[in-house]
């Protein structure tokens, strides 16, 4: 079954898809009450039964001016033959403007097109999408926008 396009139009492909699917096993099976890393626990044997590839706590380099300053770790890697995506998961009672920005840092430091936000205690389960895109710089002498 192919996943339908997200309400702004994106098509993220069929592993988002499966993998919020696994996630929301989870929930319907665990509840609401769990800690964070039981739903990891988890999780990790319901995105081995949806068979996607994964890798927990993947650290993420932060660098300024190409200078490794610290490190950061992602919860999950999640890969299929096509595509990757990294997810941070949640078990609080919503998401908080930090869980965003933590989110939007591993985009851009590790450089993934796309990262999940997963909260379990939330109910429905409270899923988000961050889609990193490069920017675009604009070649005078052509007027072309290309990636940086």
């Amino acid at each position: 079954m192919s996943p339908p396009p997200s309400r702004k139009g994106y098509n993220f492909g069929s592993l988002s898809f499966r993998t919020i699917g696994a996630c929301q096993d989870v929930q319907r099976q665990m509840g609401v009450h769990c800690m964070e890393v039981d739903y990891q626990r988890a999780l990790e044997i319901a995105l081995s039964k949806q068979g996607l590839s994964w890798q927990r706590e993947v650290e993420i380099p932060i660098a300024y001016d190409g200078i490794v300053v610290t490190r950061r770790r992602v919860d999950f890697l999640i890969w299929d033959d096509h595509e990757q995506l990294i997810m941070e998961t949640k078990a609080a009672s919503q998401i908080k403007p930090e869980d965003v920005e933590q989110c939007l840092l591993y985009l851009h430091q590790g450089n993934y097109q796309l990262c999940l936000l997963v909260n379990f205690g939330e109910k429905p389960l409270k899923t988000r999408r961050f889609v990193h895109t490069p920017k675009l710089q604009t070649n005078e002498d052509e007027n072309v926008y290309l990636p940086k």
